[in-house]
């Protein structure tokens, strides 16, 4: 398994009365203030580039608003969908992208932002 990470909001994820993962569809959310239909892809990160992630795109909210999504890439691609490392951005660096809207049961547990 190799694990890769997507930060989201709480309120997006587990819904506004803090239940269960929004099951029963689909998350078309790909990154902050961008939705799947936008981009293409969901933005997603390794462990060692998440820190990075946080301070560049979340420096400016509370991390109590946010979780950490982890994703097993092996059930993405047995759904038959795409996982590409690549720098789409220019940044010279390789950041997962999930060719589709995520599953719920693609996250094997939800975790915390670190403390910085």
């Amino acid at each position: 398994m190799t694990e890769i990470l997507h930060v989201a909001f709480r309120s997006q994820w587990f819904g506004s009365d803090g239940a269960d993962a929004v099951a029963a569809a689909p998350y078309p959310v790909s990154g902050r203030g961008l939705t799947v239909a936008d981009e293409g892809y969901v933005h997603c990160a390794t462990r060692a580039q998440l820190a990075g992630v946080l301070e560049r795109h979340y420096a400016d909210v509370d991390p109590a608003e946010l979780t950490v999504l982890v994703l097993d890439t092996a059930l993405i691609e047995a759904d038959g969908v795409e996982v590409r490392f690549e720098d789409t951005h220019g940044a010279g660096e390789d950041f997962p992208h999930v060719y589709a809207e995520l599953r719920p049961s693609w996250v094997t547990r939800t975790e915390p932002v670190p403390a910085t």
